[in-house]
């Protein structure tokens, strides 16, 4: 209730797994558009080649995102009020930016796409770097939209868009090596290298380590934090939130991933590799439903 007060607010209707999705896919395409960037935009020419697929795949991730949204105002047509000349909008409302990034970024994402298809190297640059920009402000708006929000601990916090777009790098790039893997099995040929597969699950583990350091700092601030900070640790991530906090995200998402992408003999071998990007592409959507249904679960409750 002191939340609710708090923010002037009074929710009838929490977010729920749509909301959870949303940021996951969101994630997830920020993530495999990073690997399509490598390429044609930052010059690393071993990844050239899965640029135009991973671009599209990212693409496709992000036009479902506009639905759930939409559905979720409950009344879709208050869509359009985000969109409306400056009278009517509240252009410093996190929100308003979102809906601009969300509609312009997959734009400049898809005339990336065609200059790539083309092989237009400096067309695809240049709308590349574009691409890049409203990528990092679309997926760094998603995380501010939980910073901003007064009431909601643990993710009113700097660090919030850090661990968002953390968790989506990671995601991203285990969803884009595990879908790339079952395409050159469909295709019954290699149509992207497993070592560049294994490649890519090198640059995963960066995000990993980064991730969990981050989780690890937030552990320590609840832990010696405030009586807010303590109940939302261990009374609803490590309580009600248990499976999605604990188990899916940190043991299946994070920590067995890691342990498989250290060992020499597993991380040479595809099958192990593309284990562990289904695990890390997996595993964050549970650090999702935590970061938004944990929070709402906490507002209405303590």
């Amino acid at each position: 209730m002191g939340g609710q007060i708090l923010a002037n607010a009074y929710h009838h209707e929490y977010w729920g797994f749509p909301i959870a999705l949303y940021f996951w896919l969101v994630g997830g395409s920020a993530g495999s558009f990073v690997i399509s960037s490598l390429g044609w935009v930052f010059g690393v020419k071993k990844y050239k080649p899965v640029a135009f697929f991973a671009s599209n795949f990212a693409t496709g991730l992000l036009m479902i995102v506009p639905i759930l949204l939409i559905i979720d105002l409950g009344k879709p047509w208050r869509f359009f009020h985000l969109l409306m000349i400056p009278s009517f909008s509240h252009w410093s409302a996190p929100m308003v930016w979102g809906a601009w990034f969300i509609l312009t970024y997959p734009v400049g994402m898809m005339i990336y796409s065609y200059f790539v298809y083309q092989k237009n190297q400096k067309m695809a640059r240049i709308f590349g770097l574009l691409a890049v920009v409203l990528a990092i402000c679309t997926h760094w708006y998603t995380g501010v939209v939980m910073q901003l929000n007064p009431s909601r601990i643990p993710n009113h916090d700097s660090a919030a868009p850090i661990l968002f777009l953390t968790g989506a790098y990671v995601s991203g790039i285990g969803l884009l090596v595990f879908c790339m893997w079952l395409r050159n099995k469909f295709a019954k040929r290699e149509i992207v290298p497993e070592s560049l597969l294994i490649d890519m699950s090198r640059l995963m583990l960066y995000g990993i380590v980064f991730d969990m350091f981050l989780l690890f700092n937030d552990f320590l601030q609840a832990t010696y934090g405030t009586g807010e900070d303590h109940t939302m640790l261990y009374d609803v991530l490590l309580g009600v939130f248990r499976w999605p906090y604990l188990y899916l995200e940190l043991v299946w998402g994070l920590i067995m991933p890691l342990i498989i992408l250290v060992i020499p003999k597993f991380s040479r071998n595809i099958y192990w590799v593309v284990l562990a990007s289904f695990m890390c592409a997996t595993g964050v959507y549970g650090m999702r439903i935590w970061w938004v249904m944990g929070t709402t679960y906490y507002q209405g409750h303590f």
